[in-house]
């Protein structure tokens, strides 16, 4: 019974804490009773399978089918956390087995009593580090560990993995699995130089947790030199978006000044009979006033500003313009944030609009929010042979405002058609 309870401490309850910080880490719901499944599986493998060397890809497999099938995560991700948490494990084992090879060595030719408990205290230990690390990492300050870049984080875990398991094939094929104790000599074989292992799996672990440290630091860092970034274009949006109000309003005044001699040359016309210069006047001062008058209602006044002047403009280029937009009267989305948005998107629009033959030229842009999101199209045409583009600002201005607001931006390209969906958070919680 004793032998077995100590297996079931360090192979099914270790593996339920990996699942546990699996889901916590993958940022799901944790299902006690898959874990405890998913653990039981694992005890198995860990009683009928001899080598260690197979015993590691069988924790992979199972850690890596519990990412696909119950944390329904992608495979890089389900990978990186695979390895991450069997590095952990494999340190945490590593330092218990360490420690407890000391204390037969050292503590037990004294106290030959304590043996007894010597397996169950290194199957405790190891699931006491293992927890304890796994919840460091787990408070370490990732805003969103599914957006940070992989292929940083895996030049962390594979070093130390590396080390781990090099070290353990080492004393696999020196020392072996074989123990020899005598009661008036102690502890005979293996006589294993305890301090320098033990110091080697302190080192690796130091190492890695400086290196995780390091990368919530750079995240950090990155993080303000994006929101610096997005500031900095936020401004020029709004010098923008100034210079367009005033525009507006020059255009609204020189036309309010020449109202009074427009309505009396019309009435001298129509008082002389002259039909058709009066058809023909009002028809150029109809163009002429055209890009006052498209019909925006977005039910916010600074986008409707910005939608009416940017449509106008693209109106009189033949250009087919849908445009169905509601916006929440209050939402955390700022005005700036949603010129950045639309003015860039459009404008985008507008450069590929200028490479498509006159009657194929169309720009949808639709919109509707719904509970705590609101989805917004922005579909035009654009030529038949392109697939792909080289995102420039625009584009990474608007990803920056969609990632504040825990959003999602996907595009679509191709036969003649170009789309951006993108879905934002607007709940005031």
């Amino acid at each position: 019974m004793y032998p077995f309870l100590c297996n079931f401490i360090t192979a099914l309850a270790g593996f339920f804490i990996m699942l546990c910080f699996y889901a916590k880490l993958a940022f799901k719901t944790f299902k006690p009773f898959t874990a405890l499944i998913y653990s039981g599986i694992w005890f198995g493998f860990y009683k009928i399978v001899p080598s260690q060397f197979y015993l590691f890809f069988a924790a992979f497999l199972l850690l890596f089918l519990y990412g696909i099938f119950c944390c329904k995560i992608n495979w890089k991700y389900t990978f990186l956390l695979s390895v991450l948490l069997l590095s952990i494990s494999l340190w945490a084992s590593g330092v218990a087995e360490a420690v407890g090879y000391w204390t037969a060595k050292v503590i037990g030719s004294k106290y030959i009593q304590i043996l007894q408990f010597l397996d169950f205290g290194i199957a405790c230990l190891f699931c006491g580090l293992l927890y304890l690390s796994l919840f460091e990492i787990s408070k370490l300050p990732f805003k969103n560990l599914r957006h940070i870049h992989h292929q940083i984080l895996l030049i962390a875990a594979f070093p130390f993995l590396f080390v781990l398991l090099t070290e353990q094939a080492i004393s696999s094929s020196i020392y072996g699995d074989t123990i020899i104790w005598s009661y008036d000599k102690g502890l005979i074989y293996p006589q294993i130089q305890t301090a320098p292992v033990l110091l080697l799996q302190l080192f690796a672990g130091l190492t890695f947790f400086s290196i995780l440290f390091l990368f919530c630091r750079l995240e950090k860092t990155v993080s303000v030199e994006q929101q610096n970034s997005l500031l900095a274009h936020q401004l020029m949006g709004q010098k923008g978006y100034i210079q367009e109000i005033h525009r507006y309003e020059q255009q609204l005044n020189s036309i309010q000044h020449d109202i009074k001699n427009h309505f009396l040359l019309l009435q001298q016309l129509l008082n002389q009979q002259k039909i058709k210069e009066a058809a023909s006047y009002l028809e150029e001062l109809s163009k002429f006033s055209t890009p006052l008058e498209y019909p925006v209602f977005t039910g916010n006044p600074t986008v409707d500003i910005l939608l009416k002047s940017k449509l106008s403009v693209i109106a009189l280029k033949d250009v087919k313009i849908e445009c169905d937009l509601k916006i929440p009267s209050v939402s955390p989305v700022a005005d700036i944030e949603w010129c950045i948005i639309l003015g860039n998107a459009i404008d985008n629009a507008l450069k590929a609009l200028e490479a498509v033959p006159k009657n194929q030229k169309y720009l949808h842009i639709t919109g509707i929010g719904k509970g705590d999101f609101l989805y917004l199209h922005i579909e035009n045409s654009c030529l038949k042979a392109l697939s792909s583009i080289d995102e420039g600002v625009g584009l990474s201005n608007i990803r920056t405002v969609v990632k504040k607001h825990f959003g999602t931006l996907d595009i679509e390209i191709g036969g003649g058609k170009f789309s951006l969906d993108i879905l934002l958070l607007i709940s005031q919680q």
